[in-house]
């Protein structure tokens, strides 16, 4: 895992070499964001992306995964300095370079794909296009649309397909997954610091929403089995498996959200029960009760931290409820939102809307905070049984896994609790707004990956 971050440092700083020289040589080219600064840091990622993918390196598919982790901090520094939505080639442009590397992948490559996965990604197509021309949101989606619906997302498929027939494909993809959830908690506590300070601001529900921790939550469920089954396979000691255990703890404290406090909390105890990994809790107990000896006022000096006060908006309401099901309920919160998406899925139930539709007749959010009810509005009958029935392959996939070795219940377990999160929290699929900075497709990506570690190692269990 070194030598993955020595490497990614490297073309790092040649890429911020590079745009240094260019800078000087064309001072044109640092005038389009708020400063010099942010101009150099946005255009030199552009050059490391390209970098990363089209160099030769023993970890190429860090470097390919590592780019829509990356993308999500940089759409996040570039502000709204730079324009916004799904059809700026600002926030596309790494998405552009990928499907460039995908291209001059395949050109040189013999691809095998069965007939079964041939008309899958037919399908695929067909219905995403469809989906798409149909939506009244189509011009301000229309570039991010089809990069990512026609182009990026049928060409990682291939690609993970082609890799995935290595015999090293499942500990390499352990690996770079472990590494990009550091990456992405590290990152996430860094926008947190950054966040509480930006244009003046110190409330931290402020910074939650510039953070949007609520997205990245559910590429922390994606991403935990593979940290477990990396620190399994490499037997790793007690203190830096208790340091992974916490980012997802801390990202959870940060993100103020109730969905994320009763979903993630028994998933980790679910997941680390099934490696038989109980040591962070282990470790946590006597650190609580030291801290509660050594520190007798911290907890009682709790009501002036800042920190308090905003968790009491968020939870203490629902501490106040008589059921848990009012507590479910109270996590929505989006009975008017689903309601609203429900009217639209009626007013045309086959096809829905279209592809983006419910942020242009909806309330003006990207989706309607429930996958279900995205769908329906968005995709109609048509859709709602398409997806699920490619959920439903999934899930049987990783089933059939599970069911011949229990340590790969977890990939089982993750993809649950991420279709929970995205039927109570809120819908965390392909981001592609007309106008919000953030745009990404790092949930189907990492869904994709699902499948195809769990093909990988099947034989492997089979044999044993």
């Amino acid at each position: 895992m070194a030598r993955i971050g020595i490497e990614s440092a490297v073309q790092w700083l040649l890429a911020l070499m590079l745009m240094w020289i260019f800078g000087m040589l064309f001072e044109q080219l640092l005038t389009f964001g708020e400063s010099e600064m942010q101009t150099s840091v946005v255009l030199a990622f552009y050059i490391y992306c390209a970098m990363s993918v089209f160099c030769a390196s023993k970890h190429k598919l860090f470097h390919v995964l590592a780019v829509p982790v990356f993308s999500q901090f940089l759409h996040l520094f570039q502000k709204y300095t730079f324009p916004a939505g799904a059809n700026s080639i600002w926030r596309l442009a790494p998405f552009v370079i990928l499907c460039c590397y995908f291209i001059h992948f395949f050109l040189r490559k013999t691809i095998f794909l069965s007939q079964g996965e041939k008309l899958f990604l037919s399908s695929w197509i067909i219905i995403q296009a469809f989906f798409l021309m149909i939506s009244p949101n189509f011009g301000n989606i229309a570039f991010g649309g089809f990069l990512f619906y026609l182009l990026l997302l049928p060409s990682f498929f291939i690609y993970l397909k082609q890799l995935s027939m290595a015999t090293d494909f499942a500990e390499n993809l352990e690996m770079y997954f472990c590494a990009l959830y550091i990456i992405l908690g590290v990152g996430t506590f860094g926008l947190v610091v950054a966040g509480a300070s930006y244009k003046g601001s110190d409330n931290l529900l402020a910074t939650r929403n510039i953070t949007d921790t609520n997205v990245t939550m559910a590429y922390f469920i994606l991403l935990w089995p593979f940290v477990l089954l990396y620190a399994s396979r490499h037997a790793l000691n007690s203190l830096f498996r208790l340091a992974l255990s916490a980012i997802l703890l801390s990202v959870v404290i940060f993100s103020f959200s109730r969905g994320a406090v009763l979903l993630i909390i028994p998933y980790m105890l679910l997941t680390l029960a099934l490696t038989g990994n109980n040591f962070p809790f282990w470790w946590l107990i006597p650190l609580i009760f030291g801290i509660i000896y050594f520190v007798p006022d911290l907890f009682s000096n709790y009501q002036n931290w800042d920190m308090a006060y905003f968790w009491t908006l968020r939870f203490g309401d629902m501490l106040a409820t008589d059921s848990f099901m009012d507590k479910l309920q109270q996590i929505s919160g989006r009975a008017e939102i689903h309601e609203l998406a429900y009217n639209l899925f009626l007013s045309k139930p086959l096809t829905g809307h279209g592809t983006g539709s419910f942020e242009t007749l909806g309330p003006g959010y990207r989706e309607a905070h429930s996958l279900f009810y995205t769908l329906l509005a968005e995709n109609g009958l048509l859709g709602l049984i398409y997806f699920y029935g490619l959920f439903l392959g999934l899930c049987l996939q990783l089933l059939s896994v599970c069911k011949k070795n229990m340590p790969f219940a977890l990939l089982l377990v993750s993809f649950i609790f991420y279709l929970a999160f995205n039927h109570t929290v809120g819908s965390v699929f392909v981001i592609l707004p007309a106008k919000s900075v953030t745009i990404n497709c790092l949930a189907p990506i990492l869904l994709m990956c699902l499948y195809f570690y769990s093909r990988n190692v099947q034989p492997r269990i089979s044999d044993g």
